[in-house]
């Protein structure tokens, strides 16, 4: 193997040094800004990307011996796929790995905020049992949830809210007629869905036209008292600012988040004291099911191209096609 690395930005699973290590040696980088992962590229033959690490054009461009890049996740806007493209080097992802543990977590997050159990545990731990008298509890029954982005993850949500006799509304410019009326949901414009919904919840994928798309105007939409959970990409509303601005007017009631602007977030934020925010690190798509089907997905892709072979899923296959400058 000579000097070959395989470099991940953070840790991974037995299963992942089973799959590669016969194509180099595996090493966790120890810090994962841009400078220190240029410093780290030479000998890399694969990088192996955790998370929302950036991966840059300057990283990709030092990398003379980068054969691929294998993202744990649906999303990869975290990686420069032009500067990829340019170089010939695959980008393998695992688009569905994770979506009914993270449709899980949705509906973890929801019925513990609809029900107001952080609250209540916090009460009864400090002895006001009449907390039950005293706290509003709802009923998700005859709610009405709108599901922002109905991709993967958003289509398990709604079978999972079913079972609630909850009614679906969503907002999907990609997703046809066809496949909402076949999965018994109403699509809708994203100003009707927040006006409407007592529970919103955001599954969409962050690109350039979704960033920031909940901005400061758009949440003063939401109806008085409504449930936001985002457990798809914290870029995709405008700050942590207009949350917590919503939370305070009364404009939301409570919300739930999983991901965040920057992670990890600064926690000197007063959103994270907030007695109506359940806050999670990230962590709604890592269940033991999902992190073997994420973590084999993603090495076994890989593996795919250091053999010469064509993955399953890869964003840019055009690299396999001589359309890119320096395709190996």
């Amino acid at each position: 193997m000579d000097g070959r690395r395989i470099l991940s930005t953070g840790q991974v699973s037995p299963l992942v040094i089973e799959i590669l290590s016969r194509f180099g040696r595996i090493e966790i980088a120890p810090k994962t800004d841009e400078g220190s992962l240029i410093s780290l590229m030479r000998g890399t033959i694969a990088l192996f990307v955790r998370g929302v690490t950036p991966v840059s054009a300057k990283v990709i461009e030092s990398a003379d011996e980068l054969k691929v890049i294998g993202r744990t996740g649906t999303g990869y806007e975290n990686i420069d796929i032009a500067a990829a493209t340019k170089r010939g080097i695959p980008v393998v992802f695992t688009p569905g790995a994770g979506a009914r543990s993270v449709a899980e977590g949705t509906m973890a997050m929801i019925l513990s905020l609809v029900k107001r159990i952080p609250e209540l545990d916090r009460k009864t731990r400090c002895g006001e049992w009449d907390a039950r008298d005293k706290t509003i509890i709802g009923d998700l029954q005859g709610m009405r949830l709108g599901i922002i982005g109905l991709g993967r993850i958003g289509q398990e949500v709604t079978r999972l809210a079913r079972a609630f006799d909850i009614h679906v509304v969503a907002h999907d410019p990609r997703l046809s007629k066809e496949t909402a009326e076949s999965l018994g949901v109403e699509l809708v414009q994203l100003n009707d869905l927040l006006l409407s919904s007592d529970i919103i919840s955001i599954h969409a994928p962050l690109n350039a036209g979704t960033r920031g798309m909940l901005d400061k105007q758009r949440l003063s939409l939401v109806k008085k008292g409504a449930i936001l959970v985002n457990l798809a990409r914290g870029g995709l509303i405008e700050s942590l600012d207009v949350i917590y601005e919503g939370l305070v007017s009364g404009q939301l009631l409570s919300v739930g988040l999983d991901v965040y602007p920057n992670e990890p977030p600064d926690i000197s934020h007063p959103i994270f004291q907030h007695p109506n925010v359940l806050l999670t690190p990230h962590a709604m798509g890592l269940s033991v099911k999902s992190s073997h089907s994420i973590f084999s997905m993603a090495s076994r892709g890989m593996a795919d191209v250091l053999e010469g072979r064509i993955p399953a899923n890869v964003v840019n296959p055009e690299v396999f096609h001589g359309n890119a400058r320096g395709t190996r």
